[in-house]
């Protein structure tokens, strides 16, 4: 199976010479305009957003308007305005915008194909009124990467002016060929702090694994954080928005991310497995957020599910989404249904991390502990802890039989956790035990 992989890269330019940034300057302010006047219309008007539909709507009559201008410039007009105004529509829709109608400010030119612009590794050209204006670009280790294995452009560029340098998007794109073996399934659970994974070879359960990403209590910390960092004062202030823009907590959380990524991936390919993960949108999200107090809305606004999943598909490997309604709640060794109100416990389990240790470190000092939260449920005779037996429903949902134990004990199943930012296992837990005899391995 062959899939189409999307990189976009964010590049600098050299400082513009005066005429090519007056160029560029002049292109910046009639896209400004356009843009504007389109946005007016469609909302007046109620126009529907598709590109053809601002096409047969708005190109021959700017394009008659401002004749001396590349048509690619009007294309690029009409495609950012149906976005603006696309977003636009959502957001009034859900209460958060209190304005009649949105405002393009932060000009990104944009080029929809490449018969007005040409990339040659070093620069890019792009046709404007007054003819081609080259520019030319910044190297970096991901961009040279790209150029050099086999990567090509895709149509659409982007462009914005910051002083007299410009920021350039390319995206690359590359078919590449996705091996699946049938019976290789890696079913994942997103949750807050984890991401939980059920590997099966041959149809068979191999392992279970547990990558403890540490989000949620990421996102609680530099929410404390911000609090400290406002008490008592506005955050128009200069001082106070210097402080707010040295925090990291984006780039933490897509590192983690990226990581956890990078983990998953590697085992899919050296299984060629299909990998099955829970169907999430952001309307599940705004539907979680419902009637919940400030704090828990907040956590569940951070959450980075459906950010984790976009940077799965992006992968070299086969992705599977599907619902996974009740996968926390169903014991996937019978089918039946377990008992949501006896939540029996949740417990914090904190342990040694000796790949984490420094050589002073083996002194007694600076050693990090790892805490790892459990959620039990009961179902007759044993508890099952609920972040590991959801990966095993979700691909009870694709292969459509129930599972049996690996083990030959008929109440005992393992997971083994690790430490996504090095790709290390750290601990094994006993994720299903007698509930007269509930410990941990």
């Amino acid at each position: 199976m062959l899939k189409t992989l999307k990189r976009t890269v964010k590049l600098e330019s050299d400082s513009l010479n005066e005429w090519t940034y007056r160029v560029l300057k002049e292109v910046e302010e009639y896209q400004r305009e356009i843009v504007n006047e389109m946005i007016e219309v469609i909302l007046s008007k109620r126009l529907q957003t598709t590109r053809k539909k601002l096409h047969e709507r708005f190109y021959n009559h700017y394009k008659e308007k401002y004749s001396f201008l590349p048509s690619r410039v009007i294309e690029g007009s009409y495609i950012v305005a149906g976005r603006i105004v696309k977003s636009f529509r959502e957001r009034r829709k859900k209460g958060l915008t209190r304005k009649d109608k949105p405002e393009y400010k932060r000009v990104v030119i944009t080029i929809p194909n490449m018969v007005n612009w040409r990339f040659n590794k070093v620069s890019v050209s792009v046709l404007t009124h007054k003819g081609w204006v080259e520019i030319p670009l910044k190297f970096t280790k991901q961009f040279t990467r790209y150029v050099y294995e086999g990567w090509r452009v895709s149509q659409e560029l982007k462009l914005r002016l910051v002083g007299r340098k410009v920021l350039v998007w390319l995206t690359f794109e590359k078919e590449v060929e996705v091996d699946t073996k049938d019976g290789n399934h890696i079913s994942i659970d997103v949750n807050e702090n984890n991401v939980t994974v059920a590997v099966f070879e041959d149809f068979k359960l191999k392992e279970l694994r547990r990558y403890e990403t540490g989000l949620g209590r990421i996102v609680v910390n530099y929410s404390l954080r911000r609090e400290e960092i406002t008490k008592g004062h506005s955050t128009k202030d200069e001082l106070i928005k210097k402080k707010l823009g040295k925090l990291r907590e984006r780039e933490r959380k897509i590192d983690v991310l990226r990581k956890t990524v990078k983990r998953i991936t590697e085992l899919a390919r050296s299984l060629s497995a299909k990998v099955v993960v829970g169907k999430f949108s952001s309307r599940s999200k705004d539907k979680m957020e419902s009637n919940k107090n400030d704090k828990l809305r907040h956590r569940i606004h951070q959450w980075s599910v459906v950010k984790f999943v976009e940077m799965l598909k992006t992968q070299p490997i086969d992705v599977a989404e599907v619902s996974e309604s009740y996968t926390s709640s169903i014991n996937p060794f019978n089918g039946e249904k377990l008992k949501k109100r006896k939540q029996v416990v949740e417990k914090v389990i904190k342990v040694l991390n000796p790949h984490l240790m420094t050589g002073s470190a083996h002194e007694g000092g600076g050693v990090k502990v790892l805490k790892v939260n459990a959620r039990y449920l009961e179902s007759g005779e044993v508890l099952l802890e609920r972040d590991s037996i959801a990966p095993l429903n979700l691909a009870r949902k694709v292969d459509g039989r129930v599972l049996v134990f690996p083990s030959t004990s008929p109440n005992e199943l393992r997971v083994t956790v690790y430490d996504p930012l090095r790709g290390v296992p750290v601990v094994e837990l006993e994720v299903i035990k007698s509930k007269d005899k509930l410990r941990h391995g």
